[in-house]
């Protein structure tokens, strides 16, 4: 037993050694390079900018933007915002940026991710990072998807399992430290399985996913796997689309753009 807790003794140490960062990373926010800081709980290795304070998130949300742009010109509402993102969106030019959460200070407004005060159409794009692992991920995808104009995309990131084909949460009624047992965090409501795909098209979403993978994960630091949800809110109703399509000749369905087109603001 003796030598069991001699061994946690010396990872623990090591932890804390390489928590100063072990291998130079590169932030795709502020431009950093160097070693990145240990953050977190369960505590990661090298996943902290020390300049900017972006993380594994933040920078693959970078990524993604530098291949489709999704800020440009556009009307943005970012749920639960945070200052990295909030600098990476306004560094692009918006047309308009709005801040909203149920009850952050600082906000541009308060609302409820599952019954938005918002008009139907109103944005061009939503950012929502890490929010609907702890709401109603039904309710908030029916109404992100209502306040989106048609042509118009969600950005959602959330813990994802992809070992388990469906999304577990919990026993009912779970207390804060027995969702700190299951999920880590003692306002997470669920993880993610496989279906979360299914969940987030349910509204009518066309769900694309932007995936970290090497050698970006190495280079910027991210969390090997990790995934940004590109939700498209169609132009048209999908079976209207299909009718369409059927209609022109196309035996294998409505053929998708390799790349995003966002809409004319």
């Amino acid at each position: 037993m003796l030598r069991t807790y001699w061994h946690c003794f010396k990872y623990l140490a090591q932890t804390a050694w390489r928590s100063f960062g072990r291998f130079p990373r590169e932030c795709a926010l502020c431009g950093y390079y160097g070693k990145f800081l240990g953050h977190g709980y369960p505590f990661v290795c090298d996943s902290l900018c020390p300049k900017c304070g972006s993380l594994e998130s933040h920078r693959l949300l970078a990524l993604a933007n530098r291949d489709y742009d999704f800020f440009s010109d556009r009307k943005i509402l970012h749920l639960a915002p945070d200052s990295q993102i909030r600098g990476l969106v306004l560094a692009h030019q918006p047309r308009s940026y709005v801040t909203a959460d149920r009850s952050a200070p600082g906000v541009d407004v308060k609302e409820n991710i599952e019954a938005l005060t918002i008009d139907d159409h109103s944005f061009d794009v939503v950012i929502c990072l890490h929010v609907l692992e702890h709401v109603n991920d039904r309710r908030a995808a029916s109404e992100l998807f209502r306040i989106l104009k048609p042509g118009g995309i969600l950005l959602a990131m959330f813990p994802i399992v992809e070992g388990w084909e469906d999304t577990f949460e919990g026993p009912g009624g779970s207390t804060p430290e027995e969702r700190l047992l299951y999920f880590d965090q003692r306002s997470r409501a669920r993880f993610f399985g496989r279906d979360a795909r299914g969940r987030l098209a349910a509204p009518g979403f066309i769900v694309e996913e932007y995936t970290a993978i090497e050698p970006n994960v190495s280079r910027y630091g991210l969390t090997r796997g990790e995934k940004v949800f590109i939700c498209s809110r169609p132009t048209m109703r999908r079976d209207i689309a299909m009718e369409h399509a059927v209609r022109a000749g196309i035996a294998n369905g409505i053929d998708m753009p390799s790349r995003l087109h966002l809409p004319s603001s």
